[in-house]
C-alpha cells in the first residue's frame, strides 16, 4: 500500500519548474550545453 498523501518525483520536479519559471527554452539550452561523450572508465593504475 502507498501512503496517503504521497508525493510523486515528477510531480514534485514539475510544480518546482514551474515555480522557478522554467521553461522549454531553458531545458533545451541545458541539453546543448551537455557532454555527450561516453564516460571513461576509472583507471586504479
Amino acid at each position: 500500500m502507498r501512503p496517503e498523501g504521497r508525493r510523486r518525483l515528477g510531480t514534485a520536479l514539475s510544480e518546482m519548474s514551474r515555480k522557478i519559471g522554467l521553461n522549454n527554452a531553458d531545458v533545451e539550452a541545458l541539453e546543448h550545453g551537455r557532454d555527450t561523450r561516453p564516460a571513461e572508465p576509472m583507471r586504479f593504475e
